[in-house]
């Protein structure tokens, strides 16, 4: 008999990234949303098509659809995507909940707010409230996001969204909406915030890095006023450099989550514009360190 895994015997309703998402799989970790006008997106289980081919566990396929995208991730599920407004997921056997609901709310909603014309950024996001507001930082994995952004909560700040920034223009300009209320980080990371202790009861992130979720009690609920980007990058020595114009732009548009997949999608343009918009709204700059916090 296999493992009923996540699976819910009614949907229910969640808030991801600004979008009220109805989810026929529990997704541990995102704040749950009242039931009120129709859902944004759906999440669903129902049979997905795709070439069933050996590989190693982790393997991805992709194939573009007219109107979306298949992901299939062996050993675990395959996804589509379709237009922005559903998710359809068709779990292996021998899927584990961690894996599955790692490419589920990773490259499948990031995939899915693409489709919606949102836009993505690699980032987390720490309100350190007041006039001080909210500050991304951005970068490739392993730049040590998820460790910064969590040293600043444990130094007072609110966390907002760990690794996937959604950002929006307002009249009050750009308002960055909440993520899921946890960070992901490996031992080595959590034994440098003094958090080693905890590991071994924390659930596992899925994929193979070995890295762990971390509930964040001090977390934002609304969207929050951004107030500036710094794009992390490793260094022999401390050094902060601003950047403008098509400079700031270029170096936003490389931190786009999933910028190959969108590209694929014919989503660059609508990719430039966003990170042109944030580039003349906040400042951006570009944070040169060491690794370790004695810097």
């Amino acid at each position: 008999m296999p493992n009923a895994g996540p699976w819910l015997a009614r949907p229910r309703r969640y808030r991801m990234h600004g979008l009220q998402v109805e989810s026929a799989c529990a997704l541990e970790g995102w704040p749950e949303a009242p039931a009120g006008h129709e859902p944004d997106v759906l999440i669903a289980r129902r049979p997905v098509e795709w070439p069933r081919t050996a590989g190693a566990p982790h393997t991805t396929f992709g194939r573009l659809e007219e109107d979306g995208i298949t992901l299939a991730v062996r050993g675990v599920a395959a996804y589509r995507a379709i237009g922005g407004r559903e998710i359809v997921v068709d779990p292996e056997l021998v899927a584990a909940t961690p894996d599955l609901l790692l490419y589920l709310t990773g490259v499948m909603l990031g995939l899915t707010l693409h489709l919606r014309g949102r836009w993505p950024l690699h980032a987390g996001v720490v309100d350190l409230g007041g006039a001080r507001g909210a500050i991304a930082f951005a970068g490739p994995s392993g730049v040590g996001k998820s460790t910064l952004v969590t040293a600043l909560v444990q130094g007072g700040g609110r966390l907002v969204t760990d690794d996937v920034a959604v950002c929006h223009q307002t009249a009050d300009g750009v308002q960055v909406s909440p993520g899921a209320g946890r960070a992901k980080l490996d031992p080595a990371s959590l034994d440098t915030l003094a958090l080693g202790d905890r590991a071994a009861g924390l659930e596992p992130a899925g994929g193979d890095r070995g890295k762990l979720h971390l509930p964040v009690d001090v977390t934002a609920d609304t969207p929050v006023p951004l107030r500036r980007v710094y794009l992390l990058d490793d260094g022999a020595h401390l050094g902060l450099e601003p950047l403008t114009g098509i400079d700031a732009v270029s170096a936003l548009l490389e931190q786009t989550y999933l910028l190959a997949h969108a590209s694929a999608l014919g989503l660059a343009p609508q990719c430039f514009r966003h990170a042109a918009a944030l580039a003349s709204a906040v400042p951006i700059a570009r944070l040169v360190r060491p690794r370790g916090f004695a810097h």
